[in-house]
């Protein structure tokens, strides 16, 4: 039958069942309880029947005390261990606080100890009482030379264990210490100085600063301060990172320990954690010595790629002959964020002496007097504060893992940038003063230039320009450079050695045009732009090439600046069309840049074509279709989108890269075709020095009298379908209907596309 509640109406929801203790349990507790109270009877009563009995029996009464003291102790010391193992197996509920609770456990730990020492003892007593048959005082005497040769026996095993480990893995842990260069101060320098790393000035100013912070780590932390654990050096390769990591390496008051990230890769399986385990064992060995240590890994990148699983991409360590390659980066990790404990002894001696004192019931753990406690335990030993500061040097920090740039690890970074003007000039004066040189080089306008022409240069490729000259000098038997050994030397750097090689008096003609189209194409299109280097020796797999820099350094592009690019690019194939009506297979590199920079316009910048009226963005969308080079839609860098090949697969986006390509190649054109003369001086001079720098270039154009474009001009017709698509007229321009055979405006007669000979004629006509 269903009860229904007062109000007449049935539910259905349960009663909840009260939480009660097991009844066992219960019982069990108040055994505890009841035995609680008798403890202190049951421990006098052991103690004085043990010290009456011993009394009766004739010992010293001061020995039997003790004994019944002894006594007292171990049954006090027994009741805690069953007391302890009802509480472990829930039979009893521990119902204390955390202190008394650390109390009993250290009690019950340390009469376990006692028990089982007690045990062995009365083992070996009855086995020479018993088995033996000797006498009490006779076991005693023998248990020393008992416990020697037991000592002995067992250092002996240790030996044998030692000897076997070491033989099998001490050459790993040799292994393990390659490639980590660790220096005291004062015991070596790298004779390079913090002043010595130039055009790094905000750089040096901070990383002096965190320096000073290190030595003084102690009153900064207790000033409330936060200790640096690391610091990334990121920059462009050759701006100085490795430099500065030297000088901090012979300045510093501190040791420390120079390594790189590949030599954490290790054959086997787990070598790269015994790595990173010495480093930090050597690093805190010296910081216990010095009060810090400093630890640079150059190369930081393939230590601490980001590990399989995240996001962005795998690890960049490789695993060795077993597998593993990231643990590493995980062993790092725990190293820089861990917790360090303190000592071994320390830990045992603490361990021994507070165990003692709490397994004799009888030392209190703290004292008060008046209103101070005084603790009578060593206290908790605090952590050991290792002061270690880690500096890892990279060009590649998108490819870093998150947990080891969060704050805390590597969070603050530090940006090398490549030089800018009055930097290199800085960076010159420098490496100027450790080589003989001409005293005109000494000059300012000189210096000026050098600054100029090494537009994008690192300070470790002026040091080399200046070391490559030193060589070129010596090999013309010159005992210091000159202006023509900086010159040979920064273009070797820079496009690599001149290969001896004659080419035919058509080809190098050719070769000429084509670097004074660029050259020419510069001036007037790229105002803000200076040519350094115009040559027409082969280096590398160029036959020639133009270079221009940034008159002034400038951070952003405007859009002229970008569609002067394109016709930088395209000058040369204008400069051929003019001379040649056809164009030679050199201007496959420069199609290629001027697509890519047309397409970023159009699809990363925002950027459109040139205002134009319709029919003449239609003539330079079909001149710019003909010009686009599909290989640059190919490939893209590593890790980054293919932007140029999505950008030309939308319709309307490569409409507007064909206007933009076109438009430049017409300006460009027009301008080759107004300069025709001049190309061929420029070009005839060209033949004559193979190579012109800096001032050179400026001032041969100046001479040659260049004339500038107009938009009357006229439009090349080198580019008219042929196809049976759209055309224009050959002689008037405009864009006829498909199909057409004869110009509605001036009449020209438009010859079939279909007649290849005839499309010959009228293309050569």
């Amino acid at each position: 039958m269903v009860e229904l509640p007062p109000n007449g109406q049935q539910t259905d929801t349960p009663a909840q069942p009260r939480m009660t203790e097991p009844p066992r349990s219960e019982a069990v507790a108040g055994v505890f309880s009841a035995v609680n109270p008798l403890l202190a009877f049951v421990w006098f009563v052991a103690g004085f029947s043990t010290l009456m009995v011993l009394v009766v029996r004739g010992v010293h009464p001061f020995t039997a005390f003790l004994l019944a003291v002894v006594t007292m102790l171990y049954v006090r010391g027994i009741y805690t261990l069953f007391r302890r193992a009802m509480i472990q197996r829930e039979v009893v509920r521990e119902r204390t606080g955390l202190s008394a609770r650390i109390l009993d456990i250290s009690r019950a730990t340390g009469w376990k100890r006692i028990l089982w020492l007690s045990a062995l003892t009365a083992a070996y007593f009855g086995f020479m009482l018993i088995i033996v048959g000797v006498d009490a005082g006779t076991a005693v005497h023998a248990l020393p030379a008992l416990l020697l040769t037991t000592l002995g026996t067992v250092l002996q095993v240790l030996f044998l264990i030692l000897a076997n480990f070491m033989l099998f893995f001490g050459p790993f842990l040799l292994y393990s210490r390659v490639g980590m260069d660790a220096s005291d101060p004062g015991d070596a320098s790298w004779q390079v100085k913090i002043s010595d790393v130039r055009g790094q000035a905000a750089a040096v100013e901070e990383m002096t600063k965190i320096l000073h912070l290190i030595e003084q780590g102690n009153k900064y932390v207790q000033a409330g301060g936060m200790r640096e654990r690391g610091i990334l050096l990121v920059g462009p390769p050759g701006t100085g990172k490795t430099m500065l990591a030297k000088a901090i390496a012979s300045t510093l008051q501190l040791p420390i320990i120079v390594t790189s990230g590949a030599s954490f890769v290790g054959m086997f399986l787990g070598m790269d954690i015994l790595k990173v385990l010495m480093m930090s064992r050597m690093a805190k060995k010296k910081a216990r010595r010095w009060g810090g240590c400093a630890i640079f890994i150059d190369e930081f990148d393939s230590l601490g790629s980001r590990r399989q699983g995240m996001g962005g991409g795998g690890g960049g360590m490789m695993g060795g002959m077993f597998g593993g390659g990231m643990m590493a980066l995980n062993m790092l990790l725990v190293v820089m964020d861990g917790l360090d404990n303190p000592t071994w002894g320390r830990r045992l001696f603490r361990k021994l002496v507070n165990g003692l004192m709490d397994a004799s019931f009888i030392i209190p753990v703290s004292v008060r007097i008046g209103k101070t406690s005084y603790p009578l335990r060593i206290p908790p030993l605090k952590p050991p504060k290792y002061n270690i500061f880690f500096m890892g040097a990279t060009n590649r920090p998108q490819v870093l893992d998150e947990a080891i740039t969060r704050p805390g690890r590597f969070g603050r970074q530090i940006i090398f940038k490549m030089p800018d003007f009055e930097d290199r000039k800085d960076i010159a004066d420098l490496y100027f003063t450790r080589v003989r040189h001409d005293k005109r080089l000494d000059e300012p306008e000189t210096r000026s230039e050098f600054a100029r022409i090494t537009k994008g240069y690192s300070p470790a490729m002026i040091q080399q320009s200046l070391s490559v000259a030193l060589m070129y000098a010596f090999e013309h038997g010159r005992e210091g450079v000159v202006w023509e050994d900086l010159r040979e030397a920064m273009a070797n750097i820079e496009a690599g050695l001149a290969e001896p090689i004659t080419y035919s008096d058509r080809e190098a003609l050719a070769v000429a045009r084509h670097e004074a189209g660029h050259a020419i194409a510069n001036r007037f299109f790229l105002a803000d732009m200076k040519s350094v280097r115009l040559s027409i020796r082969k280096r590398g797999g160029a036959l020639g090439h133009h270079q221009a820099v940034e008159a002034e350094e400038s951070f952003v592009k405007f859009r002229s600046r970008l569609a002067g690019e394109v016709r930088w690019g395209l000058g040369s194939i204008a400069a051929e069309r003019v001379f040649y009506n056809e164009n030679t297979s050199g201007v496959t590199g420069d199609l290629q840049s001027a697509t890519r920079e047309a397409a970023m316009m159009v699809g990363v910048y925002g950027m459109g074509p040139d205002m134009r009226n319709d029919e003449d963005s239609l003539r330079a969308e079909l001149i710019g279709h003909r010009l686009i080079s599909r290989a640059a839609a190919l490939e893209a860098p590593m890790g980054e989108p293919n932007i140029v090949a999505r950008v030309l697969a939308d319709r309307d986006k490569a409409r507007d890269v064909a206007q933009i390509m076109g438009t430049a190649y017409v300006d460009c054109w027009r301008l080759m075709l107004k300069n025709k003369e001049a190309i061929d001086r420029v070009a005839h001079v060209l033949l004559e020095k193979k190579e012109l720098v800096g001032r050179e270039i400026d001032e041969l154009l100046d001479t040659v009298k260049l004339v500038g474009p107009e938009a009357a001009d006229a439009w090349p017709d080198f580019l008219f379908s042929v196809d049976g698509g759209q055309q224009l007229c050959p002689r008037c321009h405009r864009l006829l209907p498909e199909g057409a055979r004869y110009c509605l405006n001036c009449g020209e007669s438009i010859f079939s596309p279909f007649n290849p000979a005839q499309a010959e004629k009228k293309v050569r006509s």
